[in-house]
């Protein structure tokens, strides 16, 4: 599953999410080599702190930045994922090997009841 933006999820539910970071000028994919990578997940959509967070995952960057240019996954547990169905909100924040920290995604994440328990 390509992370693109909004998402829908269905309760419980564990698989990876990729991501391609990709120039904002060229959309060129990028060398994202020795960065790192944060997925929060919230109840608020602009939380004045952390005591909403529901849950965080970071990102394995993809080693072989030659085949896959700027690639990075997220995998939220069964665990990460057992909310009540609902609208939430995440976002990923980047930080390159300088320490600059970026966030370049953020957008709603909408948790879905499942069948099976």
């Amino acid at each position: 599953m390509a992370l693109i933006g909004n998402i829908q999820w269905y309760r419980g539910d564990s698989y990876p999410i990729e991501l391609t970071v990709k120039d904002k000028e060229n959309s060129a994919a990028i060398d994202i080599t020795g960065y790192s990578f944060l997925l929060t997940m919230d109840t608020l959509k602009d939380p004045p702190d952390d005591t909403t967070k529901l849950f965080e995952v970071s990102g394995i960057v993809d080693v072989d930045q030659v085949v896959n240019k700027g690639k990075v996954t997220f995998t939220p547990t069964a665990i990460n994922t057992d909310q009540s169905a609902g609208a939430y909100f995440y976002d990923v924040q980047m930080t390159d090997v300088s320490g600059n920290i970026r966030t370049i995604a953020k957008y709603n994440w909408k948790m879905v009841q499942d069948i099976s328990k």
